[in-house]
């Protein structure tokens, strides 16, 4: 008797060790999250080298894209809300539920960009896609960036207007949605 409980413990204990089991733990940030197809960058002018205004002149790759981006090649037809984040930055998580709010409401009148900030491609990736982050972003890894916009922290998010000019800088949190909303509305299209 104790040797068929001790085979039925043994077999229970193999056949479970053994199964192929698709639901484990991190298993949907390792497969799902890094297959995010992040949205694609808008195209730029690679060429420029100058600064446009207050806009470095900073080719970065594309997050999730084998493309490039030149800030300071970017098109001017509408005002540019920067976001500078990363997916270790906890304010930038909780900044994900405005910031979509804001592009949700005001796509095609101001552009969006993020930059992911001292992060690696594939947390980033992540990151943006648990927040469902809805507009295209460049990657800093190595913080090319910090001293043009004196970067001393996260999150930094500039309001520019067509002209390439910082209307506002945001260190910090950006606020609730609707108030987010509101101060890019008024500060980038009603100005």
């Amino acid at each position: 008797m104790k040797t068929k409980i001790l085979f039925i413990i043994l077999s229970t204990v193999l056949v479970v060790g053994c199964s192929n089991n698709t639901t484990v733990r991190g298993s949907f940030i390792e497969n799902n999250a890094t297959n995010y197809l992040m949205p694609k960058c808008p195209k730029s002018d690679l060429t420029v080298i100058k600064p446009k205004n207050q806009i470095a002149p900073a080719v970065l790759e594309c997050l999730g894209h084998d493309e490039f981006v030149n800030l300071a090649g970017l098109p001017d037809d509408r005002p540019l809300v920067i976001s500078f984040w990363a997916s270790w930055c906890t304010v930038c998580a909780d900044d994900a539920v405005s910031f979509n709010a804001a592009y949700k409401k005001l796509n095609g009148q101001v552009n969006f960009l993020g930059i992911a900030y001292q992060d690696e491609e594939k947390k980033s990736i992540a990151a943006a896609y648990k927040w469902q982050l809805p507009f295209p972003s460049v990657q800093d890894p190595r913080s090319l960036l910090r001293e043009f916009y004196a970067i001393n922290g996260l999150p930094v998010t500039l309001l520019i207007n067509k002209d390439g000019e910082i209307i506002e800088r945001i260190a910090g949190p950006i606020g609730s949605p609707e108030d987010f909303t509101n101060r890019v509305s008024g500060k980038l299209i009603s100005y």
